[in-house]
């Protein structure tokens, strides 16, 4: 429900992270509190990167839980339960969502593949729906298989 997500697609990290400082720059100068702003990935490496590139670009950025005032950054899991007016969804590329660690073989076990698969899906929904007015999904290289053909 709501307005439709922004999607992004982008060569390569680098060229995503740009795009998050972009589309983060234009929440804020659109005003919208920095507290206001989530960023979400499927794993820390990401979310460094993440943190670093803001950073270079002015933006404070903080991991969620934290007190200080500032863009608000946390793993798909640490989302749950907390709500933004906007939130960037990166990293939902291929090879990262779902992650294959997370994943147990189809020829190894389908069932427990299968319902590996739907837990990824699932905490994909999540780390979406914690935005109450825009949603940025973004990925480098090919898409996740979760997102919709275009």
């Amino acid at each position: 429900h709501g307005r439709r997500p922004s999607v992004q697609g982008y060569d390569d990290l680098d060229a995503e992270l740009d795009g998050l400082v972009r589309q983060v720059r234009e929440w804020l100068d659109g005003d919208v509190e920095p507290t206001a702003i989530g960023i979400a990935a499927r794993n820390n490496f990401l979310l460094g990167k993440a943190k670093a590139r803001l950073k270079d670009a002015g933006i404070q950025a903080y991991q969620v839980g934290g007190k200080s005032p500032g863009v608000r950054l946390g793993t798909m899991h640490k989302m749950k339960g907390i709500e933004f007016r906007c939130i960037a969804v990166i990293g939902v590329d291929e090879t990262t969502m779902p992650t294959a660690s997370a994943i147990t073989p189809a020829d190894e076990d389908p069932k427990a593949h299968a319902q590996d698969v739907q837990k990824e899906r699932c905490l994909l929904f999540v780390a979406c729906t914690r935005a109450r007015d825009h949603l940025y999904v973004s990925y480098s290289g090919a898409p996740s298989e979760f997102l919709p053909s275009a």
